[in-house]
């Protein structure tokens, strides 16, 4: 065979003796091919220097063997850095999920900044959105498939979202509390208008309206981490013993080292005087002398379910029936008086 100029995927398809589509679905891997065929292409291609072009194969197939992921909270990545772990975990999910399946994971930027117009990918999964989020209106605008990870709350039963039970997680922890004698339980969430903020802060205030105790939550920006919590907890534990908290729910670990800090400046003992207790976890909750209660998100859990749901969208499949949902576990440690 005399080749003429580069080599073509026709040079390709006739020195391994395939069709052209065969060829075309070896590279792309949008078709299963016997492994000795697509090892006989590889060889063919091999032999004549051909190389598979990314763009053009895009073009022929519309895919990129891409997918996207958008990590919404503000604090996300900072924050990770940080020691809050929820999204380094998580993203760690996604990419093994993403890999296992022979495709590439890419974190987009800003996607409403128009450099972003260039990034490549198949279908997106949004992480934490926020209510009403544009993000979903613009992945639409280019037709890219797109899930989330926790659902947006103005639009909580999209069946193309993935439910964490906020409200399951946070009743839990109050009535383990409870359990151990305490009764001005306090409440700081994040400032983020995520179902993460809204949804806990709504089931801590019902359940307090059901349980006949006075509630009283506080909002804080996540990013003011350590020392924005510590301020707050402070000015609540200056109220004196009759009227100061005996518990804290705090949403990020970050939070419950602030609380921890501040007990620590008035001389509270932990749990004995005032407990505490995350709606995430993290080493700086393990590793705090004491242990500090954490909600075990399931990262990796969802990171995985995340991934296979976005796949069946890219594939065109009806939307499930019924949302799939992450069950957050408790891990009671030496900050409350809970049995493990």
């Amino acid at each position: 065979m005399t080749l003429s100029g580069r080599p073509t995927i026709h040079d390709v398809a006739e020195r391994a003796g395939v069709s052209i589509s065969t060829v075309s679905h070896v590279f792309s891997g949008r078709r299963t091919i016997s492994a000795p065929t697509a090892e006989r292409v590889r060889q063919a291609a091999l032999a004549i220097g051909y190389e598979a072009n990314p763009a053009a194969r895009s073009l022929r197939t519309g895919s990129h063997g891409i997918l996207g992921l958008i990590l919404r909270p503000r604090d996300a990545i900072s924050g990770s850095l940080a020691g809050s772990e929820t999204f380094t975990r998580y993203s760690g999910a996604v990419a093994a999920a993403t890999l296992a399946t022979g495709r590439g994971l890419i974190h987009v930027p800003d996607l409403l900044d128009a450099d972003s117009a260039r990034v490549p990918m198949d279908g997106c999964i949004v992480m934490g959105p926020y209510a009403r989020d544009p993000i979903y209106a613009e992945l639409e605008r280019r037709s890219i498939p797109a899930v989330s990870a926790d659902v947006d709350p103005s639009d909580a039963r999209n069946p193309w979202s993935i439910r964490i039970d906020w409200p399951g997680a946070v009743r839990s922890i109050l009535e383990a509390l409870h359990t151990t004698g305490a009764r001005r339980i306090v409440y700081i969430g994040g400032t983020e208008n995520n179902a993460w903020n809204q949804f806990s802060r709504e089931a801590y205030e019902g359940w307090c309206k059901r349980r006949g105790l006075e509630f009283q939550s506080k909002q804080l920006y996540e990013g003011e981490g350590i020392a924005g919590a510590r301020a707050v907890a402070g000015e609540l534990l200056d109220l004196g013993p009759s009227r100061r908290p005996d518990a804290f729910v705090v949403g990020a670990t970050r939070f419950a080292v602030g609380v921890a800090e501040a007990a620590s400046v008035h001389s509270m003992s932990i749990p004995d005087d005032v407990q505490i207790a995350s709606l995430t976890d993290s080493d700086l909750a393990r590793l705090h002398e004491p242990p500090l209660t954490g909600l075990d998100l399931l990262t990796e859990d969802l990171g995985v379910a995340s991934v296979k749901l976005l796949l069946h969208r890219i594939d065109g499949s009806a939307p499930p029936r019924r949302q799939k949902t992450i069950k957050p576990v408790p891990r009671f440690r030496a900050s409350t008086r809970v049995d493990s």
